[in-house]
């Protein structure tokens, strides 16, 4: 009797070993694939998003053709190619990076399936894939109860420098995102129900004797059929506010249709929704509780990263702003053998009755997509040479951590700004709003900075170099390369027309861009250093060396 006590005690104790010893195996198998680092999890969660997405948009489920893609040459004229996988990864990486790159016409190349999946794409990148799976997660669990690694990874993709709040704030932020992609939805789609739309088939570029003639006649199939613009306007409304830039209308021309007249009105809706999703969540939420509390009668203090995040925000809005109709209107008046944008009589078909109006204002709602949006309502090639450098430099910068967009953000351009400042000044300390920068953010932002330029540049050196040679291929001008660079990196979307020709290596050499607009430098950084770094068991000596 007792030994069979014995026996029936142990049971459990070798239950349990048997248990943990599993679990220790799956944590190994999944830290293999997965990575054992939260930098590492999100790269190749990523990574593998990015390639199941693709091969479902490679399905010809997906293609109103199975074979063959709609594209635009730099001279805006429709044509088609042969579709490859290729193809469908880029655009499984435009789509999750939010960028709007994209080498084929959405609308003319994909079917509602393949439009879906796509969408699908850009709400996960934009959201974030960690933070969507934690909040369906707890949400079926039915519990607030937030584990410590939950947290991490929350804040890690999408989080502030708060831990404990991160969760909360996502929560919050990416309930109001999804409320207002809903409102703004049904505002585009009753819109485009009620004021027709034109189609603009080609866009002017070139020589007076390559002027391509424009057929302004053809109504956009949405104007008075509610089920395309409800599904239009919902599409819109969520590429808008995650700054994705994709757009399905049946024209080939973004929003172009929509530029003239009282649809001004339309394209401010999409730059208040560019605006939200650009901002980034943290500030989000610091609004919703600053204004909470004020409710309550309780005096909250406004963080150190919404100041810096909206003023740097809007400053560099504002100076883009300046620079684009200061290079535009000297372009006009100076330089007499090209047409500018304010000066040709050609240029579009038709701009509406207010001329002068509507085209200034087109030159605004195209700077401030360039903060990472993607829309666009007029042809890039119109653009002079200084508006496309400013350009270039609003789609490096990108908007605001922890948010829909891409670049270097805003807030590491502020910090390296006021360092350089600083130094020039004889300051040993970088401060914003009476708060001390750490010495390791100064440090991190200006490795981002630095590493971002070396990146973007040598990627635009690669792309020119790999259409030498090709003889069914056009060479590029390198400002048009890196206008196509900064736009990936920025997860833009902008572009000149030349996506749709650039080689196979070109293509991946711009996914590696998106890819790490997506993600984020640092992120990509760390995802490939390993979890106990050798380099910091030893300690040398120090040593002094002068520097330029």
């Amino acid at each position: 009797m007792p030994a069979k006590k014995e026996s029936k005690s142990n049971e459990p104790n070798i239950k349990d070993f048997a248990k943990n010893k599993r679990h220790k195996i799956y944590s190994k198998a999944f830290g293999i694939i997965f990575g054992r680092t939260v930098s590492q999890r999100m790269f190749r969660i990523y990574l593998i998003l990015i390639l199941l997405g693709a091969s479902l948009l490679y399905c010809p489920f997906s293609l109103t053709d199975g074979k063959y893609i709609v594209y635009l040459d730099p001279m805006n004229e429709k044509f088609s190619r042969p579709y490859t996988f290729w193809d469908a990864l880029f655009i499984a990486c435009s789509g999750f990076s939010d960028t709007g790159l994209t080498p084929a016409v959405i609308s003319k190349t994909f079917t509602v399936t393949g439009q879906v999946i796509l969408l699908f794409l850009i709400q996960l990148g934009g959201i974030g894939v960690i933070s969507i799976f934690f909040l369906i997660w707890n949400f079926f669990k039915k519990t607030n109860d937030v584990s410590l690694k939950q947290m991490v990874m929350v804040q890690s993709e999408r989080g502030n420098e708060k831990l404990g709040n991160s969760f909360k704030m996502v929560k919050k932020a990416v309930g109001f995102i999804l409320v207002s992609e809903l409102i703004f939805g049904l505002i585009y789609s009753v819109w485009m129900y009620a004021v027709p739309a034109y189609e603009q088939t080609s866009f002017i570029s070139g020589s007076d004797d390559l002027r391509p003639t424009h057929d302004t006649t053809t109504l956009l199939h949405c104007y008075h059929n509610y089920g395309q613009c409800l599904w239009i306007g919902i599409f819109t409304s969520i590429s808008a506010i995650n700054n994705a830039g994709f757009d399905i209308f049946q024209g080939t021309s973004s929003l172009a249709s929509y530029r003239n007249d009282w649809n001004t009105i339309f394209q401010l809706f999409i730059v208040l929704e560019i605006v939200i999703g650009g901002i980034g969540y943290p500030v989000i939420f610091d609004v919703m509780e600053k204004k909470k509390n004020a409710k309550k009668g309780i005096k909250t203090r406004t963080s150190l990263f919404t100041k810096v995040a909206l003023c740097s925000y809007f400053v560099i809005a504002i100076i883009g702003l300046i620079l684009a109709f200061g290079f535009e209107g000297i372009d006009a008046k100076f330089n007499t053998d090209e047409y500018s944008i304010f000066t040709d009589p050609n240029i579009y078909h038709e701009f509406g009755k207010a001329e002068g109006w509507n085209k200034t204002f087109c030159i605004f709602f195209n700077v401030m997509t360039t903060r990472s949006a993607g829309f666009s309502t007029l042809d890039h090639n119109l653009l002079c040479a200084g508006a496309k450098w400013t350009n270039c430099l609003l789609m490096f910068i990108g908007g605001s951590p922890s948010s829909t967009a891409g670049g270097i953000r805003t807030t590491t351009l502020a910090i390296v700004a006021v360092a350089i400042f600083n130094k020039i000044i004889g300051k040993n300390r970088v401060s914003m709003y009476k708060r001390t920068i750490p010495t390791t953010k100064v440090k991190d932002s200006l490795i981002v900075f630095c590493s971002s330029i070396i990146l973007v540049t040598l990627v635009t050196l690669l792309i020119t170099y790999t259409q030498y040679g090709q003889d069914n291929l056009p060479q590029f001008q390198l400002l048009s390369v890196f206008y196509e660079a900064t736009s990936a990196f920025g997860t833009v979307g902008l572009s000149v027309g030349i996506t749709s020709q650039i080689t196979p290596l070109g293509q991946i050499l711009l996914i590696i861009l998106m890819f790490v607009g997506q993600l984020g430098v640092s992120s990509t950084l760390l995802s490939w250093t390993r979890r106990n770094p050798k380099g910091n068991a030893s300690s040398y000596p120090v040593e002094d060396i002068r520097i330029g």
